[in-house]
């Protein structure tokens, strides 16, 4: 016969109630989920304090680099709107005069804050630092307890029909929650011993009849190497070699940042050479125009030949063709420029002129025998490379470890609770010892031979690169002694060949009025001239920017937070 059905609901009195149950078990998972589990904007700020603590705790250790240059915020949008505005284009741009007028002004110390707050390859330099300390941050906790935590809930119904008596049978069920949780750490100490705790707990529970079942056991396990992979040598290395390569990597942007000023120093004043080369242009052009014009009136009297006017008329349409080439020059090298500083191409800014005016010949004060053993002293790159050394040196160290035997020691220790235990507990009578001695004899070692023999390599390879960074530190300072020297040397050729230009074309203006000069004379005078005038310019920019490219390569330009430099000679030995 079957039972009814409050007799069924009365032989399993659980039966109706599990569903509640099983949603209040997930509601319960949910939650200690949730709890235990962090948003990104929390990873964010958490993974942003520790890299710039490690970063910190490295730039006192670099000149030229402090706590505010390496912040990877990213900086608001370029505002120039308080730059004065140029009232005054002048007419020998052509059409960019309009372009020019109401344009902002930016000078140089601005620029170079621009360039250090928006450039495009500043912001990527200052991320390599970051994601440099970020790795430095993980060799860090690799070598910290790791603690981990878990578990699982589960509900299941197990139905099937059950024979009571011949005859009858019945739907039988069976209810049973589960509930698993496993704590413990893994911690690798800088001997080298691998330590590891596990406490797991089991518990199951028969909810048809209300029976419950609890296992529980912790495991506690070390292994320490006594010759191979055992020592602190072996163990830190990874960890020295990150917080060696942060170091390095400051290092790097300090550099980075001398050359980034000097570049940026160096594409201001092109701009406004090509600019001065425009107005040089424009002056050529028009000198040429007035010739043509006066030549014209000389031809109508019968005073010049057509060949004489049409040497002019040529000439003076190829010196419209460079002021016109000029202005797209200019134009170009104007919007490069913004690029690098980080500005949109679209804003409208000019350069000051005036800084161009500002620039004197100025010989550095100390001689080039000076200058080397200060570059040797003081530059980054080389303390970088001699530092290569000693990791080389380190290194085979650990390379050395790999050729010996393996030989680790190891302890378990494991209590438990009772087999078929009802309650939950630990009984640390019933528990397991073990203690362990694992031998690997060096039979097989090729792959720890060859890292060996390599890192014997990367030593010798070290030490060279050490003296040919050390050769080209010389070579960079006798380079930049050279072109200072040249430069100074060609601005005093140029200041002459412009008073010599100058009066040649006033004589040969003047000769020409008088109907005795010569076409062919008076366009290389007007040309000489403009030469003349651009070399001057030129050689005054190569001059300034040698000098500034000598106290990068000699490690003291030193740049401060806003891009400006400033010459800090300090008491080295000289």
């Amino acid at each position: 016969m079957r039972k009814s059905e409050s007799e069924r609901l009365k032989s399993f009195p659980d039966r109706g109630n599990h569903c509640w149950q099983g949603r209040v078990i997930l509601l319960a998972a949910g939650t200690a989920i949730a709890l235990s589990s962090c948003t990104p904007d929390t990873y964010h700020t958490r993974a942003d304090t520790e890299a710039y603590s490690t970063i910190y705790q490295k730039t006192s250790e670099v000149e030229n680099v402090d706590d505010a240059n390496v912040d990877i915020t990213l900086p608001n949008p370029v505002n120039l709107s308080g730059l004065p505005r140029n009232t005054d284009a002048g007419t020998f741009l052509g059409k960019m005069s309009k372009y020019e007028k109401g344009a902002q002004i930016l000078q140089l110390g601005e620029a170079l804050e621009t360039g250090v707050t928006h450039g495009r390859e500043y912001l990527t330099e200052k991320e390599r630092v970051f994601l440099s300390a970020l790795d430095l941050t993980l060799a860090r906790f690799r070598l910290s307890p790791a603690f981990f935590a878990g578990g699982g809930l589960s509900w299941a119904s197990d139905s099937r029909n059950a024979q009571f008596r011949q005859g009858a049978t019945d739907l039988v069920a069976t209810n049973t929650f589960a509930r698993n949780s496993s704590v413990g750490f893994n911690w690798l100490y800088r001997t080298g011993a691998r330590v590891s705790t596990d406490f797991t707990r089991d518990f199951l529970r028969f909810t048809t009849g209300n029976r419950s079942l609890n296992a529980s056991d912790i495991a506690v396990s070390v292994v320490q190497p006594l010759l191979a992979g055992g020592g602190a040598t072996v163990t830190m290395e990874a960890l020295t070699q990150e917080e060696r390569n942060l170091l390095y990597d400051l290092r790097d942007f300090a550099d980075f940042r001398r050359f980034f000023v000097v570049d940026v120093v160096s594409d201001y004043y092109q701009v406004l050479q090509t600019k001065d080369q425009v107005m040089n242009n424009f002056a050529a052009y028009q000198g040429f125009l007035k010739s043509v014009e006066r030549e014209e009136g000389l031809a109508d009297e019968g005073l010049r030949t057509q060949t004489q006017l049409g040497r002019l008329r040529q000439a003076a349409l190829q010196a419209e063709s460079r002021w016109i080439d000029s202005i797209r020059s200019y134009q170009t090298r104007l919007d490069e420029f913004k690029i690098t500083l980080g500005v949109p191409v679209d804003d409208k800014i000019i350069l000051d002129d005036r800084e161009l005016a500002r620039l004197r010949i100025d010989d550095p004060d100390i001689t080039r025998e000076q200058a080397v053993k200060i570059a040797l002293v003081t530059r980054p790159d080389l303390a970088t490379s001699a530092d290569r050394i000693v990791d080389a040196k380190r290194q085979i160290k650990v390379a050395k470890n790999g050729l010996l035997p393996g030989l680790d020691v190891s302890m378990d220790y494991n209590p438990r609770s009772d087999q078929g235990d009802t309650t939950p507990g630990i009984n640390w009578n019933r528990r397991r010892w073990e203690t362990s001695l694992d031998v690997d004899l060096p039979l097989d070692r090729k792959a720890e031979r060859n890292d060996y023999r390599a890192a014997l390599i990367f030593l010798d390879r070290a030490k060279r690169a050490d003296d040919l960074a050390r050769d080209e530190a010389r070579l960079d300072i006798y380079d930049g002694w050279r072109a200072i020297e040249q430069a100074r040397l060609n601005f005093r050729v140029a200041e002459t060949q412009v008073e010599v230009a100058n009066r040649r074309l006033e004589e040969q203006v003047l000769l020409a009025e008088l109907g005795r000069g010569d076409a062919q004379d008076l366009v290389d005078a007007q040309n000489d001239l403009l030469s003349a005038q651009n070399q001057r310019t030129s050689t005054v920019v190569s001059h300034t920017l040698a000098r500034l490219r000598l106290w990068r390569d000699m490690g003291i330009l030193y740049i401060s937070e806003d891009g400006a430099w400033v010459k800090k000679l300090r008491n080295e030995p000289h």
